[in-house]
């Protein structure tokens, strides 16, 4: 992994499997933290990280397809 940019954003380039490893990780987040206390623990809503791990799965599909 490794920062590209920084212009306001922050891009970082990741492989395959890095990427694979943050979505996995968002999922087995989800499924053990309980969602009334999701936000207090983590700092970020339930509906976020859903979010963000959709966008993953995603971009892991494009990428497949492109392969």
């Amino acid at each position: 992994m490794r920062l590209v940019d920084s212009d306001g954003n922050l891009v970082v380039a990741v492989t395959h499997d890095e990427l694979r490893l943050l979505a996995s990780s968002i999922g087995e987040t989800l499924e053990a933290v309980e969602e009334w206390e999701f936000s207090t623990r983590l700092g970020f809503d339930v509906s976020a990280a859903r979010a963000l791990r959709s966008d993953i799965n995603e971009i892991l599909a494009r990428a497949a397809d492109a392969r």
